[in-house]
């Protein structure tokens, strides 16, 4: 099976996930957060639900103005007697208090002469428009408004919105079962002392923390062994979806294509061509996934965070698949030779600037440290000139409902 571009593998993985079962449960809000939704949200309440005053002044009606109004009342929010203005009448009037009827100007107190300390009346200015320092009921949102579709994250704004409308509950998509797993005759733990021929296994932690940093929760299984009974035990594993380290590239000792056609898996990607980042296997499993990650952590950290993350959201049931890459100027001019290119690089206002001027290979770590976005540059641009514009991907994504070619 032959490596497949970039987006052919974004493509493979899309049509995989919209076959994928997504069970959902009812949650109480504050549970739900970080789930996406799998019900529609119409609105129950108007947003506001009644004219109410947006400053503390005086609520007046047009027909008055030039002219003494005596004050009537005083409303604040929350009061519900019903109060209505006539001819030379005013009330003072709290912010979100209830306009009364009749009234459809409310002044702030610092633009009548006396301000707050009135206390028989005011004399009201010329010159103010209908409508000034009021919020209109519905003109948020209207009554029996879709407000969220199926798909939708539900992030600390939109649970605002949603105990807005008297919503306690809500239908969301399960969470992922997910398990990493490592995989190296020569991994020791962080907490376990390595001799100087091993090397410590930072490729789970930095799996764990990339999928945390985007809401996931994943179980971490530990180290296997390089054999085929160990690697047949972990595919094996309750998970929707099993990540390991290593083990999809030619070595001797990379076992997990056999191990997959063995165990009756189709195979969605064997490789992707871009670097750092080829060798990578996707692989269906009865009802789950299993991502094999290049087991070089830069290479590893790229796949993951602009492939698998995006695959990811559309297993657990979002609509906003696709990360939106940002137009920025980059800072300075660099050669590319010719293949799809993933450049590491830190993203300031003044623009984009490639981590030590791309000199880093996928073996090393501290370049992720140092960069904060990254650009996608495919095989036909072999030079890219100090302040020209970009498609740049920050490590925070931000995500878009539509599909769109992030891809430079």
């Amino acid at each position: 099976m032959q490596a497949v571009s970039l987006q052919e593998a974004i493509k493979i993985l899309q049509k995989a996930g919209s076959s994928f079962a997504k069970n959902k449960e009812f949650l109480a809000l504050l549970e739900s957060q970080g789930r996406f939704l799998a019900q529609d949200i119409v609105s129950q309440k108007a947003l506001p639900s009644f004219d109410n005053a947006a400053m503390d002044g005086y609520a007046i009606r047009a027909e008055d103005m030039g002219k003494t109004a005596k004050i009537k009342a005083s409303i604040f929010a929350g009061d519900c007697k019903e109060i209505k203005l006539e001819c030379g009448e005013c009330a003072k009037i709290m912010t979100g208090a209830k306009l009364p009827k009749n009234a459809n100007i409310v002044v702030p107190f610092e633009a009548i002469e006396g301000g707050l300390n009135n206390q028989e009346s005011i004399t009201i200015p010329q010159g103010l428009k209908v409508g000034d320092n009021i919020r209109q009921v519905g003109e948020e949102i209207p009554l029996g408004k879709q407000i969220f579709e199926v798909g939708d994250e539900i992030d600390e704004n939109v649970l605002a919105l949603l105990a807005s409308q008297g919503i306690s509950y809500v239908s969301a998509f399960r969470e992922l079962r997910i398990g990493v797993f490592s995989g190296g005759n020569e991994l020791k733990e962080p907490w376990e002392l390595a001799e100087n021929y091993q090397i410590y296994n930072s490729n789970t932690t930095m799996i764990l923390g990339i999928l945390k940093s985007f809401g996931f929760k994943a179980s971490y299984g530990g180290i296997s062994k390089d054999n085929k009974e160990d690697l047949l035990q972990v595919l094996n594993m309750p998970f929707d979806i099993i990540f390991t380290t290593g083990g999809a590239s030619k070595g001797e000792a990379d076992f997990m294509q056999e191990v997959l056609v063995q165990a009756g898996a189709e195979i969605l990607i064997s490789g992707v061509q871009i670097k750092p980042g080829k060798p990578i296997m996707v692989a269906r499993l009865e009802r789950k996934f299993i991502v094999a990650l290049p087991g070089n952590p830069l290479a590893g950290a790229v796949l993951l965070r602009f492939l698998i993350v995006p695959f990811l959201r559309n297993l657990a049931g979002a609509n906003a698949h696709f990360p939106q890459a940002l137009m920025v100027k980059n800072i300075e001019s660099f050669r590319l030779k010719k293949r799809m290119d993933a450049m590491l690089g830190s993203l300031s206002v003044e623009g984009f600037l490639l981590t030590q001027k791309g000199k880093y290979t996928s073996g090393q770590i501290l370049p992720l440290c140092q960069s904060n976005a990254i650009a996608l540059l495919n095989e036909e641009c072999t030079q890219i000139e100090a302040g020209e514009w970009i498609k740049v991907l920050p490590y925070s994504m931000i995500w878009g409902k539509v599909e769109c070619d992030y891809i430079n």
